[in-house]
């Protein structure tokens, strides 16, 4: 018995080992390459085996004193207005930013004679302290001050006459907005100030001049280039006039002007700034309050 028991052990052991023996000799799986990021690098002496890329193939590279196209965007943004917070700006710093000498103090954008209609700031029906200006309906606040400008040009010897001032929003929509949506479509009508809400002469504070002719479209009303125009350009600010829509500033007011001899009255503070300056209403205006009025591009 004892016999058969060390027999029975041996032929344990003898299994044991050849099952060692069998996996010592099987194959072992490949290893995984090595991740490039682990290759080690060559040593200093070492020759590339890689053949040279032909000249055709290979990557332009900058010029080693040039900067790579990212640092340029990378460098810090010039300082220029239009990247200001300008509505954070106190009214000498936004004039400041746009090149202006610094605006006069004690400007109160709710009085009346700031009233803004253009075409991105339109108003409904005003209605005015009526009034005559130069022999048109006006508001009260601005009759003196028309009186007096065209007074002051006759006796300059320029013989100029109001013949359009105050047109209140349905004479707007119903004698000149719609008959020219009806004869020429509404691209056209909205293209001019005689858009119902959108037009000047609704806050009665403005006058059309001509010299010499007669009627609202007739001989005179475009006089550019006189000396009766200079004249008025040279002096309408003492009466705290302005010249309404200059040349070449019609983004500040969006629409063309249909009478160029179109003059409105602000006070004589605001008048000698925005005429010495040659800056538009909306301008000036923007100067004191950057919300109070849009002019697109700009707020």
């Amino acid at each position: 018995m004892k016999r058969a028991f060390q027999l029975i052990i041996a032929l344990l052991f003898a299994v044991f080992a050849l099952i060692l023996a069998v996996s010592s000799c099987a194959p072992q799986p490949a290893a995984s390459p090595a991740p490039a990021a682990e290759t080690a690098e060559p040593t200093p002496d070492a020759e590339p085996s890689a053949e040279p890329v032909p000249e055709d193939d290979a990557a332009v590279l900058p010029e080693a004193d040039e900067a790579p196209e990212e640092s340029s965007a990378a460098e810090a943004a010039p300082d220029e207005p239009e990247a200001r917070d300008m509505a954070a700006m106190t009214p000498a710093e936004r004039a400041a930013a746009w090149g202006l000498p610094e605006p006069p103090e004690g400007i109160d954008l709710s009085l009346q004679q700031f009233k803004l209609a253009n075409s991105y700031n339109s108003i409904t029906e005003q209605r005015p302290n009526h009034s005559y200006g130069a022999g048109v309906t006006v508001d009260a606040v601005a009759a003196e001050a028309f009186n007096s400008f065209v007074a002051a040009a006759h006796e300059a010897g320029y013989g100029v006459t109001a013949f359009r001032g105050y047109i209140d929003y349905w004479t707007v929509l119903e004698n000149y907005y719609e008959p020219v949506v009806y004869s020429e479509g509404a691209e056209v009508a909205g293209a001019t100030t005689y858009v119902p809400g959108c037009n000047d002469h609704q806050t009665a504070l403005c006058i059309d001049l001509r010299l010499g002719g007669s009627g609202n479209f007739g001989e005179g009303i475009d006089f550019r280039g006189t000396e009766a125009w200079d004249w008025l350009l040279e002096n309408c600010a003492d009466y705290g006039i302005i010249l309404r829509y200059p040349e070449g500033q019609e983004s500040w007011y969006g629409t063309a002007c249909m009478n160029p001899c179109h003059f409105r009255y602000v006070g004589e503070d605001a008048a000698h700034y925005i005429m010495e300056n040659n800056i538009t209403l909306e301008q000036f205006m923007l100067l004191y309050d950057w919300e109070r009025i849009y002019v697109p591009g700009v707020n």
